[in-house]
């Protein structure tokens, strides 16, 4: 007997609504350190982010901050996973194994998300971004004069070392950015007569599919490090990020609320910041100063 298109109805609509689950069920932590923009063609242009964003004193006209004339582009790209479902299980009615993998493939898709954002901070040591230095680097430019001219001064937001790396990160401005051209979706192939794939190897095939990719925003907004995780260098790399200054000598105001680590710094970070007593009854000073982050992406 044909199949029906009930009966593909139906199997799409319980591919379609368990990766769905999927997508929205599983934990994701990229949102921690990075905001999601929206990208509306092959690639999209961040010269506004030479414009920390600040108000000042109106006095006589506007103060216009030129925008860089280089541009800093970041091209999406794409990804996919593929289902497929055996005809012959379709025609039996047996394809409710198949919800599984539809739904495993919707937390692919959410784990995804993090894999590319936090590929980007890992790669920021050795991976320009708008200034055209590295993420992190010593030597991002900061002007005399607010209005981006004047003498530069090197800045830097890393703290040396040779041990795995930990982050401090500013919620002012989104240092990360999760550049989205089309949001996760799953797609179809189940017309025989329009897919070679049914046609000669028998079976419906189900893409999962997302388009974008990761961009580099403020600097200022996450200070790496590659020193030992211990009080006296967090203390230094978190006193630096507050105490930054940009174009014009005007204060940030770069409060770090978050540190970032891999596996390799947990036991490190937790008694740093998870510990209210430290030796000998002595209270501990940095006790949940940030919020902590532990992601085995960040190797």
């Amino acid at each position: 007997m044909a199949l029906t298109q009930a009966q593909l109805d139906a199997l799409k609509t319980t591919l379609q609504a368990n990766f769905d689950k999927g997508l929205v069920n599983t934990p994701s932590n990229w949102r921690m350190i990075a905001r999601l923009m929206k990208s509306t063609s092959k690639s999209s242009t961040y010269a506004w982010l030479t414009q920390w964003p600040s108000f000042r004193k109106w006095v006589g006209s506007r103060l216009h901050k030129a925008i860089a004339e280089k541009a800093y582009t970041v091209t999406n790209d794409k990804y996919e996973a593929t289902i497929d479902v055996q005809r012959t299980d379709v025609e039996d009615d047996d394809f409710g194994h198949y919800a599984t993998v539809a739904y495993g493939h919707g937390e692919a898709a959410a784990r995804l998300m993090d894999e590319i954002m936090f590929s980007a901070l890992s790669a920021g040591w050795s991976t320009n971004c708008y200034d055209d230095q590295f993420f992190f680097d010593t030597d991002h430019p900061v002007y005399a004069n607010t209005d981006g001219t004047g003498a530069v001064t090197a800045t830097l937001n890393i703290q040396a070392g040779a041990g795995s790396p930990w982050y401090l990160f500013a919620s002012n401005a989104p240092a990360l950015i999760l550049q989205e051209r089309v949001p996760a979706q799953l797609e179809s192939q189940t017309n025989p007569n329009q897919s070679t794939n049914v046609f000669e190897n028998d079976v419906y095939s189900f893409g999962g599919r997302w388009r974008g990719a990761a961009a580099y925003g403020f600097w200022q907004c996450c200070y790496g490090s590659k020193a030992t995780l211990n009080a006296t260098n967090f203390d230094e790399l978190y006193n630096r990020m507050l105490s930054q200054k940009g174009d014009g000598g005007i204060i940030l105001g770069t409060v770090p609320s978050l540190l970032v680590c891999g596996p390799a710094n947990r036991v490190a970070a937790e008694a740093l910041l998870a510990k209210e007593m430290i030796g000998n009854g002595e209270s501990n000073t940095n006790y949940k100063r940030v919020d902590l982050l532990v992601s085995p992406w960040v190797q």
